[in-house]
């Protein structure tokens, strides 16, 4: 069976990697499974099978942002100036992720154990159904990625719900580090 398009209802998994997250913050680490997923099946396929086909978010996107009348889409998207800010956010956050880790894991930081938006707004401790004791570094890290993660998607949401339902994938920065991947694969 050939399918063209989104598989449905994958917003599931998008909803339950946020649920997780109050289940035990450890869960957060299967973000490192969302950025990796995406490359693996581009050098198995030479293909965004990821964006086009698997990914949770877009999936997310699709169902929140349908709608009948949508914005035009603005010049700073349709031009590209959204993407670079984007994909320099998502390397400025993991630089950030990966250096405060190191750090709290050398015990020259403290750890952070609550959810901060777009790397500067702190928010809160998730609640923890479940107790599990865990190096503070992992815990710290948990939390930054569920923080990335909650940064990224409420901003997918918000235009989603502005312009197109899908205009996040325009900017994503999975699709940006992908489409570059797929340029240089075709000149060598």
């Amino acid at each position: 069976m050939n399918r063209k398009g989104l598989l449905p209802n994958l917003f599931y998994i998008t909803l339950a990697y946020f649920a997780l997250g109050i289940i035990s913050i450890l869960f957060a680490n299967l973000a490192l499974l969302c950025m990796a997923l995406p490359f693996i099946l581009l050098a198995k396929t030479k293909k965004k099978l990821w964006c086009q086909t698997y990914c949770p978010r877009a999936s997310l996107l699709n169902a929140a942002g349908r709608k009948k009348k949508w914005r035009k889409n603005p010049a700073f998207i349709t031009n590209g100036r959204l993407r670079s800010i984007m994909l320099w956010y998502f390397g400025l956050n993991l630089l950030f992720i990966t250096g405060s880790t190191v750090q709290v894991a050398l015990g020259r930081m403290e750890a952070m154990p609550y959810i901060r938006l777009f790397i500067a707004i702190e928010l809160f401790s998730l609640p923890q159904l479940l107790t599990v004791q865990a190096p503070l570094f992992l815990i710290h890290l948990s939390y930054r990625f569920y923080g990335m993660m909650a940064s990224t998607t409420l901003l997918a949401l918000v235009l989603s719900r502005i312009y197109r339902p899908r205009i996040w994938c325009a900017v994503c920065p999975i699709g940006t580090l992908s489409d570059s991947a797929l340029r240089l694969e075709r000149r060598t």
